[in-house]
C-alpha cells in the first residue's frame, strides 16, 4: 500500500514538474516571434481493481503538451500579411512614378507649353532673332526632359529587375530552411508519435516570412511536413526538398527580369499575373499597371511631338525664305534605300500607338505601301491613310506620302519604339527655323505661315487617341496618379486588418504573463501538495515497519 501510496504522489510531482516547466517555457518565449503558447494535457492513470472496495485511483499521466492556436486565425494573418506587403512594395514604387511625372520640377508639361509658347513669339515676330533663339532653346528643353523622364523610368525599370532578383534569392533561403525543418518535423513527429511544437512553431514563422515576400499555399501532408505552392500551384517545397526560384528575362519583354522555377535542367517562367500577393507581387503588379505604361505613353507622346513637328516643320523655309525646313527634332522616320529622297509621313488613329519599330515599302505599280513589324516580322500591305493592323490589332497609325512624294522603290524605318531615349534638336541655329510658308506665293522674312502651324500643334486634337500632346500626359499623369492613390488606400486598409487579425490570432495563441504567473502559483501549489502527499506516505511506511519490531 505505501508503495502505491508513494507512486501516486511521484505521479502528482512530475505532473507539477511538466506544468512549471511548460509555464516557464512560455514565460521565456513571450517575445519569441511565431512561438505559440503551449499547455499540458493530463488524463488519470487506469485505476487498480480493489474487489468489493471499487477501483482505486493511481494517479496522473501526462498526455501531452499541446499548443493554443486557431488554423483560421493563422490564415488570416497570412492572407492579409501578404496583401500588406505587396501593397506596401506596390505604392512605393507607384509614388516614384507619380511623383516624378506630376511635380512641377519635372514633368513635361513646363518645357510643352514653354516650347509652344516660343513657337507662338516666333509667329509674332517671324524676324527677330532673340525669339529664334528663345525657341531653339525652348526645344533642346523639351527633347532634354523627355530623354530625363525616359531615363528616370528606365532606372525604375531597372530597379525593379534587380529587386526581382533579390527577391528570388531571399525566397530560395526560406524555401531551403522551411525543407530543412519539415525534415526534422517528420523525424521527430514519427519516432515519438507527439507533434514537435517548437519546430512546428519555427516552421510557420518562417511560411510567414515567405508569404510576406509571395503568396504561398500550404498543404500538410500525413507525416507532419509541409508542401508549400506559388503562382497558382507551382511546387516550391515538398517535404524535405526544395525548388528554387531564378530571375530570368521575360520572354513578351526583353526589357524585363521575370521569376521562374528550376526543376533540374528545366526553367519555367512563371505567370506573373497568378503572383497576386507579397513584395514580389507587389513589384511585378506595379510594373504591370504603372511603370511600363508610363514608359510606353512617354514614348508615344515623344514621337508624337517628333513626328507631327518635324511634318510641320519640313513644310515651312529658313529665315533667308529659300531654303526648306528639315526635321527639328531627331527623325521619327528615316529612308533606308540608296535611291532619290522622299518622304512619307505617319498620321495617328484614335488607338494607342505601339510601341514598335516598323519597316516601310512604297509599292509604286498599286500606290500603297507594305508594313512590316521588325520585331517579329509580321507584315501587312495598306491604302495610304489606312490604319495599319496587324493580327488583328490596331497599331495607332497610318501612312500618307511626305514631300518629296515616294519613289518607286523607297523604304522607310519608322523609329516608334524607345524614341524618347534618343529624341534630340536637330537645329544649331534660330536662322533655320522654318517660319515661312514654302506653299506661299511670295514668301518674305516676315511670313509666319509656318510659325503659326507649329504654334496651333498646341490645340491639335487629333494628334494622340483624339487629344492634344498636353491631353496625353495629363491622361497619363491622371493614370498613375489614380493607381498610386488606390495602392496607397489598399496599404493602409490591409495594415489595420492584418493589425486585427494579429491581434485577434495573439488573443488565442499569444503568451500572457499574468496568466502564467496564476499558472506557476496552481503548478506549485499542485507540486508542494504532492510533495506533502509522499512525505504522509514516508509518514505511514515508518509506523508500519516500527509495528513489526
Amino acid at each position: 500500500m505505501a508503495s502505491g501510496i508513494l507512486g501516486i504522489g511521484v505521479t502528482g510531482l512530475n505532473a507539477a514538474q511538466a506544468g512549471i516547466r511548460t509555464t516557464e517555457h512560455n514565460i521565456s518565449n513571450v517575445n519569441t516571434a511565431g512561438y505559440r503558447r503551449q499547455e499540458v494535457d493530463f488524463s488519470a492513470l487506469r485505476p487498480s481493481y480493489a474487489g468489493s472496495s471499487g477501483w482505486i485511483g493511481n494517479g496522473v499521466t501526462l498526455d501531452s503538451v499541446r499548443q493554443r492556436y486557431s488554423q483560421f486565425l493563422d490564415n488570416e494573418v497570412l492572407l492579409d500579411q501578404s496583401r500588406l506587403s505587396r501593397y506596401e512594395s506596390y505604392s512605393a514604387y507607384a509614388s516614384q512614378v507619380d511623383g516624378l511625372l506630376g511635380k512641377t520640377d519635372s514633368s513635361l508639361m513646363k518645357p510643352l507649353n514653354a516650347f509652344f509658347d516660343a513657337a507662338n513669339e516666333v509667329a509674332n515676330d517671324p524676324v527677330s532673332g532673340s525669339a529664334r533663339q528663345v525657341m531653339l532653346s525652348a526645344g533642346k528643353s523639351l527633347a532634354g526632359r523627355v530623354n530625363l523622364l525616359e531615363q528616370s523610368l528606365r532606372q525604375l525599370r531597372d530597379d525593379s529587375n534587380r529587386e526581382v532578383e533579390n527577391l528570388t534569392t531571399r525566397i530560395n533561403n526560406f524555401a531551403g530552411k522551411i525543407a530543412v525543418v519539415n525534415e526534422s518535423i517528420t523525424r521527430i513527429e514519427v519516432g515519438s508519435n507527439q507533434p514537435a511544437n517548437d519546430l512546428r512553431d519555427q516552421r510557420d514563422q518562417l511560411v510567414g516570412e515567405l508569404n510576406k515576400l509571395v503568396n504561398t499555399t500550404t498543404i500538410r501532408d500525413s507525416d507532419g511536413s509541409y508542401n508549400v505552392f506559388i503562382g497558382g500551384g507551382q511546387a516550391l517545397v515538398m517535404g524535405n526538398r526544395n525548388y528554387t526560384l531564378s530571375a530570368v528575362t521575360d520572354p513578351n519583354n526583353s526589357d524585363l527580369k521575370v521569376p521562374a522555377l528550376n526543376f533540374g535542367s528545366t526553367t519555367l517562367a512563371l505567370d506573373t499575373s497568378l503572383l497576386t500577393g507579397g513584395e514580389l507581387g507587389g513589384v511585378l503588379a506595379q510594373r504591370a499597371d504603372v511603370l511600363m505604361p508610363a514608359m510606353d505613353g512617354l514614348n508615344r507622346i515623344a514621337v508624337a511631338i517628333g513626328a507631327e513637328v518635324n511634318r510641320v516643320h519640313r513644310g515651312g523655309l529658313q529665315a533667308d525664305a529659300a531654303t526648306v525646313g528639315g526635321d527639328f527634332f531627331s527623325s521619327v522616320v528615316q529612308q533606308t534605300d540608296a535611291g532619290p529622297s522622299s518622304r512619307v509621313d505617319v498620321g495617328f488613329t484614335g488607338n494607342p500607338l505601339a510601341n514598335e519599330n516598323y519597316s516601310v515599302v512604297y509599292n509604286n505599280a498599286t500606290s500603297d505601301y507594305t508594313v512590316t513589324r521588325l520585331s517579329d516580322a509580321s507584315a501587312v500591305t495598306v491604302a495610304a491613310g489606312v490604319e495599319v493592323s496587324l493580327a488583328g490589332v490596331a497599331q495607332g497609325f497610318n501612312i500618307a506620302a511626305g514631300t518629296p512624294a515616294p519613289a518607286a522603290g523607297a523604304t522607310w524605318q519608322l523609329n516608334f519604339k524607345n524614341y524618347a531615349r534618343g529624341m534630340s534638336m536637330q537645329l544649331t541655329s534660330g536662322d533655320q527655323i522654318a517660319a515661312a510658308s514654302a506653299t506661299a506665293a511670295n514668301p518674305g522674312p516676315g511670313d509666319n505661315s509656318n510659325a503659326l502651324a507649329l504654334a496651333a500643334l498646341r490645340v491639335d486634337s487629333t494628334v494622340l487617341n483624339n487629344g492634344t500632346m498636353a491631353t496625353a500626359y495629363n491622361n497619363l499623369v491622371g493614370n498613375t496618379a489614380a493607381y498610386t492613390s488606390e495602392a496607397e488606400l489598399s496599404r493602409s486598409a490591409y495594415e489595420t486588418l492584418t493589425r486585427q487579425a494579429m491581434d485577434a490570432q495573439q488573443a488565442v495563441s499569444g503568451v500572457n504573463l499574468d496568466e502564467e504567473a496564476v499558472n506557476l502559483i496552481r503548478y506549485q501549489q499542485a507540486y508542494q501538495a504532492a510533495a506533502r502527499a509522499i512525505s504522509v506516505a514516508n509518514s505511514l511506511f515508518d509506523e508500519v515497519l516500527a509495528l513489526g519490531r
